[in-house]
């Protein structure tokens, strides 16, 4: 049962152009992210565009002193210290016309020059996510949207191993 509920989700990800993902972390939470889901489901659903656009708790993306912060897929934009009035205007902006909302973006302190892609910034360059690799991209408590991620892909292809390869494997793996 588990393999057909794996093979079904990632299909119905691939619908969807447009992720809008906001810390559900306990500090963007006690910072009204709640009330940022709200108002930006709204915004899409005025729009026209929660056909094509989810918007998603995640978990925490660690980075709390900038919170609350929304990431937005395809394109990485990273926008920080975010409030349910910003909602709009990165629908309008950001989801509509294809354009960042400047004054949202991580400014840098050393340089003062935005950045907004995550993967640039300082605090997040020298990590490595491997077991914390989903964090800030899905909703904790969704199990399709970790298997839509390849979550239990590992043990979907260990269920159709002969024992001793799996043994094997690990040994190989050096755990």
């Amino acid at each position: 049962k588990t393999i057909r509920i794996f093979n079904k989700h990632p299909t119905r990800w691939q619908k969807i152009n447009n992720y809008i993902l906001v810390c559900g972390g306990t500090g963007c939470r006690a910072s009204r992210s709640e009330e940022i889901i709200a108002a930006l489901r709204r915004a899409l659903d005025r729009t026209g565009e929660s056909e094509r656009t989810r918007v998603i708790r995640t978990g925490c993306f660690g980075f709390c002193e900038q919170g609350p912060i929304v990431k937005m897929i395809p394109d990485n934009t990273f926008y920080v210290s975010v409030k349910p009035e910003d909602a709009e205007e990165i629908v309008r902006e950001h989801v509509v016309k294809g354009r960042k909302v400047e004054r949202l973006l991580y400014t840098a302190p050393d340089t003062g020059q935005h950045v907004p892609d995550s993967k640039h910034m300082k605090f997040y360059k020298p990590q490595l996510r491997i077991a914390l690799r989903n964090c800030g991209f899905i909703d904790p408590e969704n199990i399709g949207e970790y298997i839509a991620r390849d979550g239990y892909a590992a043990l979907a292809k260990v269920l159709g191993m002969q024992p001793d390869h799996v043994l094997q494997e690990i040994i190989d793996s050096g755990l």
